[in-house]
């Protein structure tokens, strides 16, 4: 008796997912945004199948459980729809091989920078200047800059910043 009202309840469920095999296939779509409904739906229907719960819900209830295992699956990563599908696909796109390259920068001419500096302290832009130098000199570090001038270390972080704004432009001006 226990053998029949499994079979019973399997039929009826089997019966259920045929008739809102559309819905669920649109549940499928909406979490997952298109990508791979039907092993999501495949997956989340065997589930739905083999779960003892489901013989007790009614078919709006069934709609919201199946719902739930979509979310689970397709958000998890430790749920079967994730080891059978995403992760192997996942694991695929770190296959492609790409090939180094060696990274260079344009040439740094210190020269230019030089007599842009120079050109600065014969205007009125002295300071900034001047600033910029000690700041090559002390090795790019604007704490010694600062501990070296007494001038606070956010005033000098500022200039600096300013000055290097300044020769970019003109530097990438130049290459136009």
């Amino acid at each position: 008796m226990l053998l029949d009202e499994n079979i019973i309840d399997r039929i009826l469920n089997d019966l259920w997912i045929t008739s809102n095999y559309e819905e669920l296939k649109k549940i499928c779509r909406f979490v997952s945004k298109s990508y791979d409904v039907d092993d999501l739906l495949h997956t989340c229907v065997e589930q739905f199948l083999v779960n003892k719960k489901v013989g007790e819900l009614d078919n709006a209830q069934k709609l919201y459980f199946f719902t739930k295992i979509v979310k689970n699956q397709f958000h998890s990563q430790t749920s079967k729809y994730y080891y059978q599908f995403k992760k192997s696909q996942s694991e695929n796109l770190f296959d492609i091989e790409i090939v180094d390259e060696q990274y260079e920068e344009d040439p740094f001419n210190m020269n230019w920078v030089r007599k842009q500096l120079d050109d600065m302290k014969q205007t009125k832009d002295w300071y900034y200047g001047r600033l910029f130098e000690l700041y090559i000199e002390e090795g790019c570090s604007i704490t010694n800059v600062s501990k070296r001038t007494t001038i606070p270390i956010n005033s000098v972080s500022r200039d600096i910043n300013k000055v290097r704004k300044e020769l970019n432009k003109k530097r990438n001006g130049l290459r136009m």
